[in-house]
């Protein structure tokens, strides 16, 4: 029977202003962005290789820029090492956890709208990685609520490819770290704790095997502590 990887992966670095948060930022990759994408697709590359693996064709990512440029780019990597062709296939269920009415404030924009308006408690001072904390304004996910939308989607893709799998398979999904951790806490191969206290380096990645049954294991990962140039999102 066929093995089926999936590639839980996080773009590259973003030209994000300082202070911006969340996971729908429209901001190209920076130039070090670039060259973690061509990294991590060198990486992916030699990882298949190693493993005697494929990676399926469709690179599918989240429609932000800087989460498409990364599967692009990883794709470019892979076509000139393996003479095969890939593309990077938007997925809007792949996108970062929604802040709506407040997306692409700063945080401390969004902390001082909360604390004007009577109707709201003030926000907790680590609401960026609760998981259960919504800010109170239309359109916003707690991050368990888009770690199951991305988790369902992924296990739904899962499923759909599994009567095709026609050898042992690597799949990219490509989107936010915040998001992909919470989406690995909903698949139930980390704790929803621990997913709030991770993070996902730029262009990192997760690989986690389903089996014909959906069920998941955890075989390697690369998240770890924040440190300082992670980025919120």
């Amino acid at each position: 029977m066929s093995r089926f990887i999936a590639v839980f992966m996080r773009h590259g670095a973003l030209k994000q202003p300082a202070g911006i948060v969340g996971g729908n930022l429209p901001f190209p990759l920076t130039a070090a962005g670039e060259n973690q994408a061509a990294d991590a697709g060198q990486r992916l590359a030699a990882l298949a290789d190693e493993m005697n693996f494929k990676v399926d064709d469709d690179l599918e990512c989240s429609p932000n820029e800087g989460a498409w440029q990364t599967a692009a780019i990883i794709g470019e990597e892979l076509e000139d090492l393996t003479d095969r062709g890939y593309r990077a296939l938007e997925r809007a269920e792949m996108a970062g956890r929604s802040l709506g009415s407040v997306a692409n404030l700063k945080a401390a924009q969004i902390e001082s709208l909360i604390e004007e308006d009577p109707r709201f408690t003030n926000a907790p001072k680590d609401w960026l990685s609760k998981t259960d904390y919504r800010p109170p304004f239309a359109g916003v996910e707690t991050l368990g609520a888009a770690g199951e939308r991305l988790g369902g989607f992924i296990r739904q893709r899962t499923e759909e490819m599994w009567p095709h799998l026609t050898g042992d398979t690597l799949k990219v999904f490509l989107g936010h770290g915040s998001a992909l951790l919470h989406a690995a806490a909903y698949l139930d191969v980390l704790p929803a704790k621990r997913a709030a206290q991770l993070a996902l380096p730029h262009a990192g990645w997760a690989l986690i095997e389903f089996n014909a049954a959906g069920q998941c294991t955890l075989l390697s990962t690369d998240w770890r502590k924040p440190k300082k140039g992670d980025g919120e999102d």
